[in-house]
């Protein structure tokens, strides 16, 4: 008998964030797919933010 596959789920973070897109899309009247873009595009400025602010210390 061979071994039973791994079941593919959802990590913690992943939910979360469809969470918080599904929140601001009810609070903003959007789509869950622009609310999840807008909090993507949100996320990937933020490290950058960080070196900028990091770089004038």
């Amino acid at each position: 008998m061979g071994k039973k596959a791994k079941q593919k789920s959802e990590s913690p973070i992943d939910r979360e964030r469809a969470t918080e897109a599904e929140y601001y899309a009810r609070k903003c009247g959007l789509t869950k797919e622009e609310a999840a873009r807008i909090l993507k595009d949100a996320r990937t400025l933020k490290p950058l933010a960080e070196m900028a602010y990091a770089a004038k210390r």
